[in-house]
């Protein structure tokens, strides 16, 4: 028995070749009608097997060719489509700059066009990296008729706000101190009992400058939006551009007979790109604005 099986072993792949030999002579007969048999038909039976499975293994791999060929053209067109759409996005980016450009300096004409005096409209270019808020520089300077201690104002929600004055210019530039630079101080009034006051800059604390010779007597209403306006009484500052609301006040150190206050500016220095600087005529004896003199 044991010789059998070996001898099975030994033979298997002949064995199963005359199996389907067998199998394939016997098909033949099962669906022919007659019992003849040609060589060609059993050339055929014996061969078809080999043939199904190369025909088999040949669509496979023309498959698989194919699959990858159509993978790579679609990650081709998947590297184009990604190219094509950082190409919008960028495109998407520099329309949106150039709208918001164009945005801020409608708001900065129509600024200009509400002013009752010449104004110049400055880019800001330049800030002092020591005193980040304290300095700025802008693009205009004695070629377009900017001096010293001109005021600088803004247009902050639609309103004009100050933003300092010219301490010194170039042909092409100037330089600004802004609210926040503690030698700057600013004649105000307080809106709602036409209080008048002193502005001080100060720059411990961006956005804060601090009020001084407040009368004991004015107490800040519940809402906490007391907002001061520059008086007038600067030949320097003309009358109603909004400097800020007061957040706190609190007894003077140096005054007794005076409180002081916190102030947050309407000016966010850290996102001013444009300003507008006013064409204030200061040496004239009567400080008189340009086009406003007869």
């Amino acid at each position: 028995m044991s010789a059998i099986r070996g001898f099975i072993y030994k033979h298997k792949k002949t064995i199963i070749f005359i199996l389907l030999i067998v199998i394939s002579i016997s098909l033949m007969f099962v669906y022919n009608q007659g019992p003849v048999i040609t060589l060609k038909k059993i050339g055929f039976s014996v061969i078809y097997p080999f043939q199904y499975l190369f025909n088999s293994v040949g669509d496979f791999f023309q498959n698989t060719f194919n699959s990858i060929s159509q993978l790579k053209k679609l990650k081709e067109d998947l590297d184009n489509t990604r190219n094509e759409l950082t190409q919008y996005k960028k495109i998407i980016i520099d329309f949106n700059e150039l709208n918001n450009e164009n945005i801020k300096l409608k708001k900065l004409l129509k600024l200009k066009e509400e002013i009752i005096y010449d104004a110049i409209a400055c880019k800001v270019v330049g800030r002092d990296p020591k005193r980040l808020f304290d300095v700025l520089i802008i693009n205009k300077g004695t070629n377009n008729g900017i001096k010293e201690n001109m005021p600088v104002i803004s247009y902050t929600g639609g309103n004009k706000t100050l933003v300092g004055k010219i301490v010194e210019t170039t042909p092409f530039a100037s330089k600004i101190i802004t609210l926040q630079n503690p030698i700057l101080s600013v004649g105000a009034v307080i809106v709602k009992n036409r209080v008048h006051t002193i502005i001080q800059g100060r720059n411990k604390t961006p956005g804060i400058v601090r009020m001084l010779y407040i009368p004991k007597t004015y107490m800040l209403s519940n809402t906490k939006m007391d907002f001061v306006y520059t008086s007038g009484d600067s030949f320097i500052f003309p009358r109603g551009i909004e400097i800020g609301r007061i957040l706190k006040i609190y007894p003077s150190k140096r005054f007794e007979i005076f409180n002081e206050a916190d102030v947050q500016i309407s000016v966010d220095f850290s996102k001013l790109e444009y300003v507008a600087v006013l064409m204030v005529d200061y040496k004239k004896d009567d400080f008189m604005l340009h086009g406003l003199q007869n």
